[in-house]
């Protein structure tokens, strides 16, 4: 096969607190409105925790994932993709997820029998993963993407990633990365994840990361994120398999870049040296100059110290007049998913004709030398760069273009 220097981003399908639907993430993100509200009792237990954004309305549950939350917001997106793609050509699903939308009862069930005297018992545990054991198996991060690898006849490439906040964002780089090696002719590509029950708040509570009142990326009062859930994928299909389809780019997918900085397990380094080497490389690897670039869509989850090293990573590399906005207020932090619903935003927005605001910051920090943009604005981006950056140092960024944009 022969790669492509180019891919396209033909269709999005995406579930945010927002609702289903791309129109309606543009309309909360151009209105600049958060989809935060009062958790549900299922939802945290009577856990101290204000607010979340989740889904509100009703999911389905496919056969095998009975219970699981995290896999009816990814058929829920999924379903909003062409039922008929075209003719057969290789293609593959590449998804990144985080942990399964497990109880405590769930917990003590699949888990606890397998320890002993305090340690797991790896090969009891192992044992209880096999194929006929259905428990366990329900943790294992896989499973959705074959799942939506059978439902869309997709047999090319199979790819799961388990990074952290930057997983969303990975898988879509791995798919990039395929396409344009001509490995596969199209792919499904994005993030799901629905941290927003009693052990997902409960970690991050103890890890002081979640906000008090509301999320206030770059904010001078910021004091952590707001839990979300959420699932998007993107079709990415090379321009002749697009055509072939009778399909047109709603966006181009230009360069994409990854790094590791490993400084700590839940902090980036504090000059965001992790971040400015990601960047750097997406754009490189895109071949456009720093001030080509219109706006950032930062990673920006409102924490003291992850914005702050963004921001310093930003200032080193681009103009300080790029704008750089943060949707993590608006939709919460979907932890997985999130750089996958964040590139659907950043899509939805170049199509409908506008550029996200960052809701709840009203006084940037002094200390984030970068210029936020606090209001949605009229006219779209031609180039954005579009960050995720994850605990352990996972980081990945993506440069996308207008469907207009031309080299």
């Amino acid at each position: 096969m022969t790669a492509s220097p180019e891919v396209w981003i033909t269709s999005v399908g995406v579930v945010t607190g927002y609702g289903a639907g791309l129109d309606r993430l543009c309309e909360g993100l151009r209105q600049g409105r958060t989809a935060g509200r009062e958790p549900s009792i299922d939802q945290v237990a009577e856990l101290p925790v204000p607010l979340v954004s989740s889904f509100p309305g009703t999911l389905s549950e496919p056969a095998g994932f009975e219970g699981d939350r995290k896999v009816g917001l990814l058929f829920e997106a999924a379903r909003q993709l062409p039922g008929q793609l075209g003719d057969p050509l290789p293609g593959g699903v590449f998804l990144g997820t985080g942990l399964s939308s497990v109880t405590p009862e769930e917990l003590a069930h699949d888990l606890y029998p397998h320890l002993r005297d305090g340690v797991f018992d790896r090969g009891s545990l192992a044992a209880d993963l096999a194929e006929h054991a259905g428990a366990p198996r329900r943790h294992l991060p896989g499973r959705a993407a074959w799942a939506l690898a059978g439902e869309f006849g997709f047999d090319g490439a199979v790819f799961t990633s388990f990074s952290a906040c930057a997983a969303g964002a990975q898988a879509i780089s791995a798919a990039f990365q395929a396409l344009r090696r001509g490995e596969i002719q199209r792919a499904i590509a994005g993030g799901l994840d629905a941290m927003a029950h009693p052990l997902g708040a409960l970690s991050f509570l103890q890890l002081d990361t979640l906000c008090s009142e509301a999320c206030r990326p770059f904010d001078l009062r910021r004091d952590g994120f707001m839990l979300g859930e959420g699932a998007a994928v993107l079709l990415l299909e090379t321009p002749s398999a697009a055509r072939a389809a009778g399909r047109v780019p709603m966006a181009k997918l230009l360069g994409v870049g990854t790094s590791v900085d490993a400084y700590a397990v839940t902090a980036p380094h504090p000059d965001g040296h992790g971040a400015w080497l990601t960047m750097r490389r997406a754009l490189a690897d895109a071949g456009i100059a720093p001030e080509a670039i219109d706006q950032v869509n930062a990673h920006g989850t409102g924490t003291p110290v992850g914005d702050r090293a963004e921001a310093l990573a930003i200032a080193r590399l681009l103009p300080p007049q790029t704008p750089v906005c943060s949707i993590k207020g608006a939709v919460g932090h979907t932890i997985a998913a999130a750089g996958a619903v964040e590139l659907a935003a950043t899509v939805g927005a170049m199509v409908a004709g506008f550029a996200p605001g960052t809701v709840h910051c009203e006084q940037p920090d002094p200390a984030c030398p970068i210029h936020i943009q606090l209001e949605p604005t009229q006219g779209a981006p031609g180039l954005v760069l579009s960050n995720s950056f994850g605990f352990g140092g996972q980081n990945a960024s993506l440069v996308v273009a207008h469907a207009d944009w031309q080299a």
